[in-house]
C-alpha cells in the first residue's frame, strides 16, 4: 500500500508538472507540502516559498529545513503592511469576507508572487491531504464520539467540498500574480485510491510518532499512513512529528488581522454594534 501511494503521487506531480523546467511549491513546511516539494525536485528544478510574519511557525520549520532538502527555500518574512496590502486584492479575488479564508490567502498571493518574479509559472501545493488523510484535529473529536464510520463520513464530505470550499480561492489568488497552481494530492487517480484506504490507517493507535492527540489517554496519529510514505521518502523527522496548525496561525497572518483590525478601531466598533466578529467587520470595510 506504501509503495502504491508513493507511485501514484510520484505520477500526479509528474504529471502536473509537465514539460516545466522548473516550478514553485507554495512550502508551509508541514508534512504535506514538504512531501510534494521532495517528489516534485525528483522531475524538475523546485523553489519552495514560505511566507510568515517573523518567529511564525512556519517561517521557525522552512528555515530549519534548508540545508536538510535538495530543493530552494526562499524564506518570504511578512509584516503588518504586507498583509493590510494584500487584503483588498484577496477580497477582490475571491468574493469573500471570511476572515479565515482570507488569511488562508495571504501565504498564496505573496508566494506566487515571488514566484512570477522568478519567472515562475506553475505552482504546487498541498491542499486536499488534510482531507484526504484525517488532517484536522476535529477529525479526532469526531472519533472520539461517532468512531471510525463518523470520521469516514466526514471526510468524504469534506473532500468532495474542498474546489467550492477552498481550491477555488486559492486558485483565484495566484492568478493574481500569473501564476497555475496545481493540487497534486486532487489528481484522480492518488485521491481514488487514498480515499479507498481504511480510515483506522489515516487515524490510528500509535506511539509512532510524536504528534498524538489523546483520546481517553490513547495516543492517535492524524495523518498516519502519510506520515509513513512521507518517512520513505526522506522527509525529515522533525517535519513528520510537527503537530502543524491551520496556515492562518503556522504564518502568523491571523495574529497581524487582529492587530489591525484592533488598531483601527474595529473592535471598540464591533462591541457598540453588537458584533463579537471585529475582524470580519474591519473586511467588510475593504474595498
Amino acid at each position: 500500500m506504501n509503495e502504491k501511494l508513493i507511485e501514484l503521487l510520484r505520477e500526479a506531480i509528474r504529471n502536473e508538472i509537465g514539460n516545466e523546467s522548473k516550478i514553485g511549491v507554495v512550502l508551509s513546511a508541514g508534512i504535506d507540502s514538504t512531501l510534494i516539494a521532495i517528489l516534485a525536485n525528483e522531475f524538475t528544478e523546485v523553489t519552495a516559498y514560505t511566507c510568515g510574519i517573523k518567529n511564525s511557525k512556519d517561517i521557525e520549520y522552512a528555515e530549519k529545513l534548508k540545508g536538510r532538502i535538495e530543493f530552494e527555500i526562499k524564506i518570504l518574512e511578512l509584516n503588518s503592511r504586507d498583509v493590510e496590502d494584500s487584503l483588498p486584492k484577496i477580497i477582490n479575488a475571491i468574493r469573500d469576507r471570511n476572515p479565515v479564508k482570507v488569511s488562508v490567502e495571504v501565504p498564496f498571493y505573496y508566494a506566487s508572487k515571488n514566484a512570477h518574479k522568478d519567472s515562475i509559472r506553475v505552482m504546487l501545493c498541498g491542499q486536499g491531504a488534510d482531507e484526504l488523510f484525517c488532517g484536522y484535529r476535529r477529525y479526532i473529536d469526531i472519533l472520539a464520539k461517532d468512531g471510525y464510520r463518523g470520521v469516514e463520513n466526514a471526510i468524504k464530505s469534506d473532500f468532495d467540498n474542498l474546489w467550492n470550499k477552498q481550491l477555488n480561492y486559492d486558485l483565484a489568488v495566484c492568478s493574481l500574480n500569473n501564476i497555475t497552481l496545481k493540487f497534486p494530492y486532487m489528481n484522480e487517480k492518488f485521491s481514488n485510491y487514498a480515499m479507498s484506504i481504511p480510515v483506522e490507517l489515516k487515524i490510528r493507535e500509535s506511539d509512532e510518532f510524536d504528534c498524538f492527540d489523546l483520546i481517553n489517554d490513547k495516543r492517535f496519529i492524524r495523518k498516519y499512513i502519510l506520515r509513513k510514505i512521507a518517512r520513505e521518502v526522506g522527509v525529515p523527522p522533525f517535519i513528520l512529528n510537527r503537530k502543524k496548525r491551520a496556515a492562518q496561525y503556522g504564518s502568523g497572518v491571523w495574529k497581524i488581522m487582529e492587530r489591525i483590525a484592533r488598531r483601527k478601531n474595529f473592535k471598540e466598533r464591533a462591541r457598540k454594534a453588537g458584533r463579537r466578529d471585529y475582524v470580519k467587520m474591519f473586511l467588510e470595510s475593504l474595498v
